[in-house]
């Protein structure tokens, strides 16, 4: 329409110039798409009148100026869009009138603009989307020259890697694929293999997400002009760049990935050309042979249908597909002692799809899939899988949620994929290559210690490694990286776990470490990093294991070069023996220049553990006497400390590291805890000891001259002009009162009897402590309590550093000894003298580090009860302060629970416990808010700390005048919450949590097998131990003792309430939530305290409850109508409420009627309430609900056979034809289907055929 109307307007008006003015608009205004649809019909119809000049001014005075206003203007693009297209519609017609030189003008200005920069589009260049749009329209005008297009054709895929995502799929299409399209076939397979070659070069040199995304958009796009050049299929790097679009994250990019795989393999099956690599350089990754065709599409379409499968995350749809991975894998592995068709990355492709799914259960699959690949113990296939083991598959281990227990498996079972694991790395290391073995297990412990590994995973690994057969495969460098893990990877893990891996490490390094490539130095340096506490301690059977393997291995080890030269020469060869004995010379030879600074404890680690493995090795395999063995190795070290005291040149620091290798030879032998008792007697222990005992008087002269007089020696030949005498005044009260308590701990702990002359020394010790400062006139204070050790104003570097350290020692030790004082001496009768020393002791939690508080707690604990009426203050400021200090150390389980066991015996000691509020307000209002429900549920074990002491309290075990007695146990009713909350108390733990506390039961289960079990200190403090306690106590109570039975009365009554507020609140709860196992306590404890109440429990029978729950609520019903049989009234009226809003409580009152045949014998009038019973019962077998007829048949058919067997002669007559009618229809009509399935599981549940609520009754 445009070109016939512009035809006729130019016939009848031949002024060109007048038409172009009127049909132009202002270069600062935006035109109306009309308009510039109507110039270029315009340009179109004037084309042959040759008006180049007016046209051309069109081009760049119009539609750039145009095309640059709406790059820059905000939203422009969107707003303007089909104008855009209107516009570049018009440089289009205008270019094509124009010659070559305008048309390659305009596309050289538009070019740039490809390059993406926000900068550039804010100072006026062309949008990326309007560049694309222009080009995209110029580009069918034919062109000759090649290097110019082959420069757009540069221009463009250079700008890929740097566009922003939504603006690449614009380049490629607009402007890559329209220019192949321009193009002949011959020609657009030139320029689509430059393409290909661009991008995968790209990707090969940068292998990112990002570039293989990008790759992936643009060969999907261009895919039709690919497949042309027949070379795609045969590029190697097109085909790594499919493999890793089939792993990407992003699932777009896994469907192109798929996408460009089935049109290749529909390309090759359509034309049967041959593909197969001959190239030796390069391993194909896809071939096709026309020959094989049918085998190769077959094996490609259950390729592809896996892969698309996977994409979903429900396990029961994946789960159908896996037989067709075992079909692929074994076409794969048929194949590949033949043409090679199918290359095994294809199958890692899968596994690593599987690993990276976004659901656990499927990601399981797949590690359980290969982990029972049988093919792997093929060598080829096992090494072409060596990388993705070290590699994606380690990745996907590091998932704790893999090791959880498999159904069916009981705690403390290894978990069923731990078992697989190593019978996979068994095979797997079997099938490798032997070459290879060695390098591939080096990989794999390097990812151990290349990132954070979880402890479950970890552990599960090492013990992997250990179960390896015996083989030299790993060198110094494979120490280096086991040492790695030790040192880095597993510290931050739970003590018992991180004891139990560095067990499975070291077995496996005993089993795979190539001696002869070690020394002996290397073995012992690597040995420093397992801990005693934890691991390596003597007495275990890993200790022993590691000694019968030095034994063995002695003379194999690699000679040690020390400056150049062999140790080993030919004279006499290097053994253990000889290496220790070499190590304590070196280790005691001192420079005279040595710096008077400490020796590295890890020095005296090293060379101890190696003194003591070399005598228990000489003694358990040569039969060798412990005493003489040690006597040779320590010989040097005697020496120096039998010269400790009378040399005086001896260097100080030789004195230092001989007593610190001394020290950690008697803190190494000593054997765990555990193990001292049923053992005979330890050879190498005696030893030591005895060598203690012969240098013992030396050693300590030294130490005291050390501490006592060296320092007024030194002074005044060193210090003069700068120390006084304060520094050794500071620390002589520093060791004296160091000295003090070490004497009381002594006697406290019954070591020594007390002398008169003892006694009296304490007393003046006491009065020492307890005199009061008459200079302020403020409040008196006790001066020499708190006293302060003042810190000279001149100290070397290192004193100054651990001068804080020092005073705190000191202010600990003054309270060490007055809680001795006060058991022995006695308590200040003066009121004034104890509300001091508690004062002190305030001001003392505040100034002591939180690992020195506990004598001052302790003393707390024997002063605060005796002011209690009449400091009552200064005890609420104790009890607050001291239970600020335990949260404060909920992190520091070293220091946390002694801290927790003090205040606890503080705060909740007789005296204190039996308060009111109205006897001491402040001091309970204190108690109530110490919060311990808020902390126990962050810390295991703290309920159960406070409610054994509680107990122990209430209830003591040793026997007593029953006043006192009850004196004690009133005071439970102040503190009945603590009861309450015991009986219902159990976390529900995350399933991580869950999963930790199962390996750690089954680490405990390997026993003695594991020297963890041996080293590390039990800490087992069972989240079961509170109602343990608190059943146990209540188990314990008489029902004659009324305050006893008064205390299950508001007991039960607090549980009931508890129980109503659950099911008010939740209507509906889930099975195994919070609430579920807080009703099923309730009502455990509920049932186990029946006897001690005589009131019913009916109104809990109309909630709606768990199973297990309604089951024990039925239970209690059945014990309480047996017992009491009085309540059977009450227990009638329950029927006649109304039951519509829930089926749950009708059926609970029928379930209790199925057992009555329990409590009709504790009836008087047995016909009475059977009659009774029947009434209800055959009411219920016509209730619309089909739960309620089932429960109601099952229990008529119970009651009827009772009453046959119970009443002689008439007495049912009347009823008996209703009930044969309704018990013959129930087994009539309910002979199919699901009625017929229900009835016969419930009258075979548990509940109702086996169950029998008195003789079942027990603790259990």
């Amino acid at each position: 329409m445009y070109s016939a109307l512009i035809n006729a307007v130019l016939r009848s008006s031949p002024d060109y110039d007048l038409l172009f003015e009127s049909l132009c608009w202002p270069e600062d205004s935006l035109p109306q798409t009309e308009l510039v649809e109507s110039l270029t019909a315009l340009i179109e119809a004037l084309a042959p009148r040759c008006i180049h000049d007016k046209i051309e001014s069109i081009i760049w005075s119009k539609c750039l100026p145009f095309l640059r206003k709406i790059s820059t203007e905000s939203g422009g693009e969107d707003r303007c869009r089909q104008g855009t297209a209107a516009v570049c519609r018009l440089l289009a017609v205008s270019v094509s009138v124009c010659d070559q030189k305008t048309w390659t003008k305009v596309v050289s200005s538009t070019l740039p603009s490809l390059q993406w920069s926000p900068e550039e589009e804010l100072s006026g260049a062309l949008s990326v989307n309007v560049a694309a749009e222009v080009l995209a329209a110029l580009m069918p005008l034919p062109t000759a020259d090649e290097e110019f297009t082959l420069s757009i054709l540069n221009c463009a895929l250079s700008s890929i890697p740097s566009l922003p995502d939504n603006l690449v799929s614009k380049v490629t299409v607009r402007v890559i694929l329209t220019l192949l399209n321009c193009f002949s076939d011959v020609r657009s397979s030139c320029f689509a293999t430059r393409i290909m070659d661009a991008v995968c070069s790209w990707h090969s040199s940068e292998r990112s997400a990002a570039v293989t995304q990008r790759a992936l958009l643009c060969f999907t796009v261009l895919l039709d002009h690919l497949l042309k050049s027949h070379t795609v299929t045969s590029d190697t790097r097109f085909w790594t760049l499919v493999q890793d679009g089939l792993t990407h994250g992003d699932s777009v990019s896994r469907k192109r990935a798929l996408y460009l795989l089935k049109r290749c393999v529909a390309l090759s099956d359509e034309e049967g050309f041959d593909s197969c690599s001959t190239s030796e350089e390069e391993e194909a990754l896809f071939n096709w042979a026309p020959d094989k065709s049918g085998l190769l599409r077959e094996f490609w379409e259950d390729y592809t249908l896996v892969m698309e499968t996977l994409e979903e995350n429900q396990v029961h749809v994946v789960r159908p597909v896996l037989n067709r991975i075992d079909t692929l894998i074994q076409a794969t592995a048929n194949d590949s002692e033949g043409l090679g068709l199918f290359h095994p990355s294809w199958l890692l492709c899968v596994y690593q799809r599987m690993f990276h799914s976004e659901n656990k259960s499927l990601m399981r699959e797949g590690v359980c899939h290969l982990l029972e690949l049988q093919v792997l113990r093929q060598s080829a296939f096992a090494a072409a899988f060596s990388q993705f083991v070290v590699g994606p598959f380690m990745d996907v281990l590091s998932e704790t949620s893999l090791f959880c227990r498999s159904p069916g498996q009981s705690v403390g079972d290894c978990p069923e994929l731990a078992g697989k694991l190593q019978v996979f790395l068994v095979n797997f290391f079997t099938s490798l290559p032997s070459e290879d073995r060695g390098c591939v297990l080096l990989q794999l412990i390097q990812q151990l210690g290349s990132k954070h590994w979880c402890a479950v995973p970890l552990l599960f690994i090492c013990q992997a490694l250990s179960k390896l057969p015996q083989s030299p495969l790993l060198r110094s460098s494979g120490l280096s990286a086991l040492r790695e893990v030790l040192r880095s990877t597993m510290i931050t893990h739970q003590v018992l776990l991180r004891g139990a891996a560095q067990c499975f490490l070291l077995k496996s390094t005993l089993s795979l470490i190539d001696v002869s490539e070690v020394t002996r130095d290397d073995v012992f340096s690597f040995l420093m990093h397992f801990r005693a506490d934890e691991s390596l301690c003597r007495g275990t059977t890993l200790w022993n294991e590691l000694c019968i393997w030095l034994s063995e291995h002695d003379g194999n080890f690699k000679p040690r070069i020390l400056d150049g030269d062999c140790v080993d020469g030919p004279a006499q060869k290097e053994t253990i023996r000889l290496y220790v004995q070499q190590e304590v010379i070196v280790y005691l030879r001192v420079p005279a220049s040595q710096a008077e600074r400490l020796p590295d404890i890890r020095e005296a680690d090293k060379l101890a553990r190696a003194i003591l493995l070399c005598v228990d090795m000489e003694r358990r395999e040569l039969k060798k006497d412990a005493r003489e063995t040690l006597r040779s190795l320590l010989s040097p070290l005697l020496d120096t400390l039998s010269r400790v005291y009378t040399n005086i040149y001896l260097p100080v620091h030789k004195s230092d590291k001989s007593l610190q290798l001394m020290l950690r030879l008697l803190q190494l032998s000593t054997r765990p805890r555990c193990q001292q008792q049923g053992l005979e007697e330890d050879d190498l222990m005696l030893a030591i000891e005895q060598a203690v005992v012969e240098v013992v008087d030396p050693v300590q002269n030294f130490i005291l001259r050390r501490l006592c007089g060296e320092l007024q020696e030194v002074i005044p030949l060193t210090l003069r002009r700068f120390l006084n005498e304060k520094i050794t005044i500071a620390f002589t009260d520093c060791f004296i009162m160091a000295s003090l308590a070490a004497v009381c701990d002594l006697l406290q702990q019954g070591g020594t009897n007390m002398s008169s002359e003892t006694a009296s020394a304490l007393k003046s010790l006491n009065d020492y402590f307890y005199t009061f400062d008459t200079s302020t006139k403020s409040q008196p204070s006790l001066r020499n309590i708190n006293k302060r050790l003042m810190k000279p104003q001149l100290l070397d570097s290192l004193l100054q550093q651990d001068w804080g350290r020092i005073a705190a020692s000191f202010l600990r030790d003054q309270w060490v000894c007055l809680n001795f004082l006060i058991r022995s001496v006695g308590i200040p009768k003066v009121s004034e003298t104890l509300r001091a020393a508690l004062s002190c002791s305030v001001e003392a939690l505040a100034l002591l580090p939180s690992d020195l508080v506990l004598p001052v707690l302790n003393f707390m604990n024997m002063a605060l009860p005796q002011l209690v009426d009449d400091e009552e203050d200064l005890c609420v400021q104790a009890v607050n302060l001291s239970w600020e200090l335990v949260q404060g150390l909920s992190n520091n389980a070293h220091d946390f629970w002694p801290a927790l066991q003090g205040f606890i015996s503080i705060a909740f000691q007789h005296e204190l416990l039996k308060l009111n509020h109205q006897q001491a307000p402040a001091l309970t209002a204190a108690l109530k808010r110490v919060n311990y429900m808020e902390l126990s549920q962050s810390k295991s074990g703290v309920l159960g700390v406070l409610v054994q002491h509680c107990t122990q309290t209430w209830l003591p075990g040793e026997g007593g005048s029953s006043e006192l007695a009850d004196g004690i146990f009133s005071s439970v009713f102040n503190h009945l919450d603590i009861v309450t909350e015991a009986c219902l108390y159990g976390p529900v733990f995350r399933r991580d949590q869950r999963l930790i506390q199962d390996v750690q039961i089954f680490v405990e289960q390997l026993g003695e097998n594991c020297a963890a079990n041996v080293a590390v200190a039990s800490d087992n403090r069972d989240d079961q131990l509170p109602r343990t306690c608190v059943l146990t106590f209540l188990s314990r109570l008489d029902p004659c003792n009324q305050q006893h039975q008064r205390l299950i009365e508001e007991l039960v009554v607090e549980l009931l309430r508890k129980d109503s507020l659950i099911s008010k609140a939740k209507v509906r709860y889930y099975s195994n939530s919070l609430q579920h196992r807080i009703k099923n306590r309730a009502w455990q404890t509920l049932l186990l305290l029946h006897f001690f109440y005589k009131f019913h429990v009916f109104e809990a029978g109309f909630c709606s409850n768990q199973p297990s729950v309604k089951y024990l609520i039925e239970w209690m019903m059945i014990l309480i109508l047996v017992k009491y049989p009085h309540h059977l009234d009450r227990f009638w009226t329950c029927f006649s409420f109304d039951h519509e809003k829930t089926k749950t409580s009708i059926c609970t009152f029928l379930s209790v009627l199925v057992h009555i045949s329990v409590i009709i014998p504790h009836v008087e009038d047995k016909v009475d309430q059977l009659r009774k019973a029947l009434d209800i019962i055959l009411q219920s077998c016509f209730n619309h609900n089909f739960s309620v007829r089932l429960y109601a048949l099952v229990a008529l058919k119970r009651v009827w056979s009772l009453a046959e067997s119970v009443t002689e002669g008439d007495a049912f007559r009347g009823l008996s034809s209703v009930v044969t009618a309704c018990l013959n229809q129930a087994e009539a009509m309910q002979n199919s289907g699901n009625a017929n399935k229900n009835w016969l599981r419930i009258q075979g549940h548990f509940f109702f055929s086996a169950f029998h609520p008195i003789r079942d009754y027990s603790l259990e």
